[in-house]
């Protein structure tokens, strides 16, 4: 049972891996701009669109920003939400009991 344990325990490093990294990849590879879409109707001037691409992160290469979420992940740093600048991790300490 220990060695049945053990084994499931290991499986579980390349199938987070693997998990996150392909919808990672999704994500990046989905049409349109994150930064161009938070303006809605109004277009956002290109000197805030580019504050807000390297507060982000967005400006950086798809694997630069996949290591430096999996860094945040690592650390429990999972970042502030974009509208509200709430810490993540008090968003999902938040929703936490109700999803038990």
């Amino acid at each position: 049972m220990l060695r049945y344990t053990g084994r499931r325990l290991l499986q579980m490093i390349p199938v987070f891996f693997g998990a996150t990294l392909l919808i990672y990849a999704m994500v990046f590879a989905m049409p349109g701009d994150p930064v161009s879409a938070l303006g809605g109707d109004r277009t956002l001037s290109p000197v805030l669109q580019d504050q807000i691409r390297a507060e982000y992160n967005l400006d950086k290469p798809f694997i630069v920003q996949y290591l430096l979420f999996l860094k945040g992940v690592f650390s429990l740093d999972l970042g502030t939400t974009i509208r509200g600048h709430k810490e993540i991790i008090d968003v999902l300490a938040q929703a936490y009991p109700v999803t038990i």
